[in-house]
């Protein structure tokens, strides 16, 4: 969605505060899980030493079994710096365009922006010319986005940039609105972040990364969380990656799991599940 009617999404709280309220969280998922197929859980604990690949928590169950358990996050590290040199790019642009002309009307712009982000000199010369573009672009507009939210997308004649941004997407945004985009000052930015974000081998150099740090460690379960924002909602890539990363793991079970670590978002958590040993449980 390229707006909410809370919070921008990159200024949303997340549910996370210290790394032992995110231990406690996912676990609890875990448990649920647990719950829902029948497993009498009674209770959750957080360790306080889980220093040298010792658990971070613990499942404790009606027959007095202890499950221990390891809980890390997926992140795509090389996606969020890449994310953040196209925030950075936007922040340029915006610089420019103010100095042009104050947007007055809050406005979603987007554009394929692929090349863009990777390959566009990083220079003020390219910013002005992209602020430009924007603020004509808007300014040609202007009576259509004062009347509707619709989408007016336009084909970018201009040479020295139509390479890098053949098309130009405008949107007012809705009264009460917040933009997803990154932005400030009515103008918000999208660099089209799926397709500079990741590659299947950023998914498997992560995978193996955890498997490394976490292999052969003292828990019995291992818990994979991602924030389904960063990971652009398909599990499938990284479940399948996980998957053959620990099928000869030292864990007797190891789940991924998947949702929104935004206080302003509500949806389904997603659990793939790899290595079964239900005699864990008896």
């Amino acid at each position: 969605m390229p707006y909410n009617f809370g919070l921008p999404s990159y200024m949303a709280p997340k549910i996370f505060s210290t790394q032992k309220t995110e231990e406690y969280f996912i676990t609890t998922l875990y448990a649920q899980h647990l719950i829902h197929n029948r497993v009498p859980v009674i209770g959750v604990e957080v360790c306080e030493d889980d220093s040298n690949k010792k658990a971070d928590s613990i499942v404790k169950l009606e027959n007095g079994k202890v499950v221990e358990v390891q809980v890390t996050r997926f992140t795509l590290t090389e996606y969020l710096n890449r994310r953040k040199i196209a925030e950075n790019k936007v922040d340029k642009i915006i610089k420019e365009i103010n100095k042009i002309e104050k947007v007055d009307i809050p406005i979603n712009i987007t554009f394929n922006a692929h090349k863009f982000s990777k390959l566009l000199p990083n220079s003020n010369k390219v910013y002005r010319a992209v602020a430009q573009l924007i603020v004509e672009s808007i300014s040609k507009k202007r009576s259509e986005l004062v009347k509707s939210d619709n989408f007016i997308t336009e084909v970018v004649e201009n040479e020295k940039l139509n390479d890098y941004i053949p098309l130009i997407t405008l949107q007012r945004l809705p009264e009460g609105s917040c933009s997803n985009f990154f932005g400030r000052d009515n103008v918000f930015i999208d660099l089209d972040f799926d397709n500079i974000s990741f590659t299947q081998k950023d998914i498997e150099n992560e995978s193996l990364n955890i498997f490394n740090k976490k292999n052969n460690g003292k828990a019995e379960v291992l818990l994979i969380w991602a924030d389904t924002f960063e990971i652009l909602y398909d599990i499938k890539p990284f479940a399948d990656s996980l998957e053959k990363q620990f099928e000869n793991s030292s864990f007797e079970e190891v789940y991924f799991l998947k949702f929104h670590n935004r206080l302003i978002f509500s949806g389904q958590i997603e659990i793939a599940q790899f290595k079964i040993n239900r005699k864990l449980y008896e």
